[in-house]
C-alpha cells in the first residue's frame, strides 16, 4: 500500500542556491524498480539530453543533474523533472555545495494539492527568501497571497507588490516559477486551480546570528496533510534548534519543552518560533493542523553545522519502515526516532538492534497519556533500513554535519 512520501511519480526542482552545488537526486526502492526520469519538451536540447533517461534501480541510484537546471527568479522555465517509477520509491534531493547544503524529502503526486502554506526566514544581507511552484498539468493558475515580515515592495513584471497583495501566474505541465525576496515570505499562501508541486526557503540564510549560510529547501505538504501533534528532537553536536509553528486555520495549541508547558492561540497562517538546546525534546500539540519546521542551527562549540531547514513529521505521519540513503561527505550523520516507550525495544536499524555506543541523545515524553522515546543515533553514509518487529509506527528525521554545513530532511511530511 502507497502510504505517506512513497510514491511512483514525483516533481523535482532545485531552488536557487549561491551556485556552487551539485545536484543530486536519491531514490530508493524495496523491490527493485524501473524509472523513466523525463523533463519538459520545451527544455532547452542540450540540457534536456543531459537530464532524460530510463534507469534500471535494484534498490537505491544516486543520480546527479546539470547545475543549469537551477531556477531563476521571476521566470517562467520549463525546469522541472518528472520521476516516474514502476513500483513505490522514496525520493530526496540534495543540493551540495562549498559550505552549503540543503536537502528536502520529495511528495509524491497522488499526494499534491491546491493549497500551501510558504515557510521561509527573514534573510541576513543580500540573501533571499523563495518560494518556487511547479505545474503538473497545462494551464494551471496559481494565485500567491504575498505575506511579508517587513512590508519591502516587491517588482515583478514592473508591477509592485506589497503584503497582502496577490500574484498570479498560469503554468504550463512542468513549467516553473520562483518568486524571491529581501524579506521572509512565511505566511505566504498559495492557491491553485489543479495541484501543483510548492516549494520554499532561503537561497542561503545565516539564523540567530551564529555561524554562517546555508541553504534552506523544503518540499511544501499541502495544508490538508498536516498534523495537530509533533515531537520535536533537539540536534547533536551542540546545536540548538529553532522551532517554527505555523497554523493553517484559527487554533488554539500547547507547547512543552521540559515538562513545562504554554497554552496560546494562533491566527490562521501566523506563527510563533522557540529555541531548544541539544537536550531538549519540543512537543505541540494544536486543536486544528499546524505545519511544524525544524531550522538547526550552528554549533555553538565548534565548526560544525550550519542552518538546515527540515519539516517535521507528526505522531499521525509515522511510519513502521523506511528504506533511504544517508548521503556522504559528512563528519556526522544522525536519525532521530521518535517511538511509543513501549516499543522502543523493537526499533531495528538495518535489521539489527541498535548499538548502543551510538546513541548521542535520549529522553522521553509524555504526548497526551501516552510515553514516548526519543533518540538520536549516529550512523554511517549509505543505505539505510528502520523499522520496528512489532509493526509499530515511528517518526525518522536525518541530519548530518561538517564545517559550516549541515542538511536536514524527514522520513515521512504527509498524512497517510
Amino acid at each position: 500500500m502507497t502510504i505517506g512520501s512513497r510514491g511512483k511519480s514525483f516533481i523535482v526542482l532545485f531552488m536557487t542556491d549561491d551556485g556552487t552545488s551539485t545536484k543530486n537526486i536519491y531514490i530508493t526502492s524495496e523491490n527493485g524498480v524501473q524509472m523513466n526520469m523525463p523533463t519538459s519538451e520545451h527544455l532547452g536540447t542540450s540540457l534536456k539530453s543531459q537530464i532524460d533517461r530510463v534507469v534500471k534501480i535494484p534498490s537505491n541510484e544516486h543520480i546527479i543533474v546539470p547545475p543549469e537546471i537551477t531556477l531563476s527568479s521571476f521566470q517562467k522555465e520549463t525546469k522541472a523533472i518528472l520521476l516516474e517509477t514502476s513500483d513505490d520509491v522514496f525520493v530526496f534531493t540534495h543540493a551540495d555545495g562549498r559550505n552549503t547544503v540543503g536537502s528536502t524529502t520529495q511528495i509524491p503526486i497522488h499526494k499534491l494539492s491546491t493549497k500551501y502554506v510558504v515557510i521561509s526566514t527573514e534573510p541576513m544581507n543580500s540573501q533571499k527568501s523563495q518560494i518556487a511552484v511547479a505545474a503538473i498539468e497545462d494551464n494551471t493558475t496559481i494565485a500567491v497571497t504575498l505575506k511579508m515580515r517587513q512590508n519591502i515592495g516587491l517588482t515583478i513584471n514592473r508591477n509592485i507588490y506589497r503584503n497582502n497583495d496577490v500574484f498570479n501566474v498560469t503554468l504550463n505541465s512542468l513549467e516553473t516559477y520562483q518568486i524571491a525576496h529581501t524579506t521572509d515570505l512565511t505566511g505566504s499562501v498559495i492557491e491553485s486551480s489543479k495541484p501543483i508541486a510548492a516549494f520554499s526557503g532561503n537561497d542561503c540564510n545565516k539564523l540567530e546570528n551564529i555561524g554562517a549560510c546555508d541553504h534552506l529547501i523544503e518540499q511544501l505538504p499541502p495544508i490538508d496533510g498536516v498534523d495537530t501533534t509533533y515531537i520535536v528532537p533537539p540536534n547533536s553536536d551542540n546545536r540548538d534548534t529553532k522551532v517554527l509553528i505555523t497554523a493553517v486555520k484559527n487554533t488554539n495549541l500547547t507547547y512543552t519543552i521540559d515538562s513545562t508547558p504554554r497554552t496560546l492561540f494562533l491566527n490562521e497562517y501566523t506563527s510563533i518560533g522557540t529555541i531548544i538546546s541539544s537536550n531538549q525534546i519540543f512537543v505541540v500539540q494544536s486543536e486544528n493542523p499546524v505545519l511544524v519546521t525544524a531550522f538547526g542551527l550552528h554549533s555553538k562549540s565548534s565548526e560544525l553545522g550550519d542552518p538546515s531547514m527540515t519539516i517535521v513529521p507528526g505522531i499521525n505521519q509515522y511510519l513502521d519502515y523506511y528504506k533511504i540513503v544517508v548521503p556522504r561527505g559528512y563528519d556526522h550523520n544522525y536519525i532521530s526516532i521518535m517511538i511509543k516507550h513501549a516499543a522502543k525495544d523493537s526499533f531495528r536499524i538495518n535489521g539489527s538492534i541498535m548499538n548502543m555506543y551510538h546513541v548521542k541523545f535520549e529522553g522521553n515524553v509524555i504526548v497526551g497519556n501516552i510515553k514516548y522515546n526519543v533518540r538520536t543515533i549516529q550512523v554511517t553514509d549509505g543505505e539505510l533500513t528502520a523499522s520496528t518487529v512489532d509493526g509499530e509506527r515511528f517518526g525518522l528525521m536525518f541530519t548530518g554535519v561538517t564545517y559550516y554545513e549541515a542538511y536536514g530532511f524527514s522520513g515521512n511530511s504527509m498524512l497517510l
